[in-house]
């Protein structure tokens, strides 16, 4: 019953010492008390169209679906213009779940009162929720041109975007509604008026859709990117997703790298570090003699290069004592089972795979997670090898985990 109370907060008009009781009726659940107050104030104010919805609302709620249709519908084909009648019945409708008939209301409202930007933000949110998109398009652009505010300019794009979404023409989604939302928006960024990162974030849909990713990694890696604020390192992802898409790999591992210097416990961009690291050697990629390795800076594009970085990762870890993070010690033992698939030499140079998992349990042992953490390199340690690990150790080990849990 918040929602009658909700309404009451509209009620500006003289009326509302008299409606005050029936609203007060509804919020409480006496709804025969708010129906014999209601008919109390229609016998002195035959013309007062709020108490004969709030009464409708108070039949409904009682199980006299058809009687308060009824009602409604009186005071719907007089299309009222005052916010008390407007939100009544909004309320009414939406418990009878008849939302096409607010769109009905509010194009009423619309046509008497022109100029109303609540109308028409009104009515733009009941074409939401029937989904009629072409409609809320038409809404948002008619609401942008009586207040030209963003919001409402990017609504109308969004619709369009909606459209493209639900187009059962895939051809007719990407040759009209998308195009169009990108001129949209392009104009708004032409004339520097994009404000909010939503206004980004929908521009870079749009895009996606397009399958114009270079276009998107220019924007993020542009002014507009700057606006990607709401999640951390929310453009840095955006850019990694994109050097992928696209094939960047120095740009891929160059960010990559950076983002772990920042943040070395990120295991996600150790997946990409290595990825694109192997890519690169692939690729028989090497870095340019005068210019810069590439537009987010250095490379890896050597296996001692990248032995080399998760090393430098785990010194810096040590001196933490029981404040150490598990990312680089398991890098390690990720770029060892790496190197072991592609059958290089290389992976002795990072320590044996049973030492390297014995000490990870020393260090972190303790932790719920260690289990899970060793479990996914298992493959690394032969058959022989298996014997070769000190039972006593694992089991004082477990012993200490066991007392430090309790």
């Amino acid at each position: 019953h918040r929602v009658i109370m909700a309404a009451r907060s509209h009620v500006q008009d003289p009326n509302d010492r008299r409606l005050r009781p029936i609203y007060d009726y509804l919020d409480n659940g006496n709804n025969k008390m708010a129906i014999q107050q209601a008919d109390k104030l229609l016998k002195k104010h035959k013309d007062l169209h709020c108490a004969k919805v709030l009464k409708a609302i108070g039949l409904q709620r009682t199980g006299k679906q058809e009687e308060a249709f009824t009602l409604a519908q009186e005071v719907a084909a007089l299309e009222p213009t005052d916010d008390n009648s407007l939100q009544a019945l909004t309320i009414l409708y939406r418990e009878m779940h008849r939302p096409e008939l607010v769109t009905k209301l509010y194009e009423a409202a619309v046509r008497k009162v022109p100029n109303s930007e609540e109308y028409h933000s009104h009515l733009f949110m009941a074409y939401a929720r029937v989904g009629e998109y072409k409609k809320m398009q038409q809404a948002g652009m008619a609401l942008y041109k009586i207040v030209p505010k963003n919001p409402y300019y990017f609504w109308s794009v969004m619709s369009l975007v909606m459209q493209s979404i639900s187009a059962q023409d895939e051809k007719l989604s990407k040759t009209m509604f998308l195009p169009l939302a990108q001129r949209m928006v392009e104009k708004m960024v032409k004339e520097d008026k994009i404000e909010a990162e939503a206004e980004v974030q929908l521009y870079l849909m749009i895009l996606e859709r397009l399958g114009k990713d270079l276009e998107g990694l220019e924007v993020i890696r542009g002014k507009l990117g700057e606006k990607l604020t709401s999640e951390l390192q929310s453009r840095e992802m955006k850019c990694m997703v994109l050097y992928k898409k696209l094939i960047k790999w120095p740009e891929c591992n160059a960010l990559s790298r950076k983002l772990l210097l920042n943040n070395p416990d990120d295991w996600q961009f150790y997946l990409s570090y290595f990825d694109s690291l192997f890519h690169l050697i692939d690729a028989a990629w090497t870095p340019p003699t005068e210019a810069e390795h590439s537009l987010e800076g250095p490379v890896t594009c050597l296996v001692q290069e990248a032995i080399n970085f998760v090393e430098e990762r785990i010194l810096h870890e040590e001196p933490k004592g029981s404040r150490r993070l598990r990312g680089p010690y398991l890098a390690k033992l990720e770029l060892i089972r790496r190197l072991r698939a592609r059958g290089t030499n290389d992976e002795y140079r990072l320590g044996i795979p049973e030492e390297l998992m014995f000490q990870y349990f020393e260090r972190f042992g303790d932790k719920p997670c260690c289990y899970s953490d060793l479990r996914i390199f298992v493959d690394l340690l032969s058959p022989e090898r298996h014997t070769q690990v000190r039972p006593g150790d694992w089991q004082s080990l477990h012993s200490l985990r066991c007392a430090t849990v309790r």
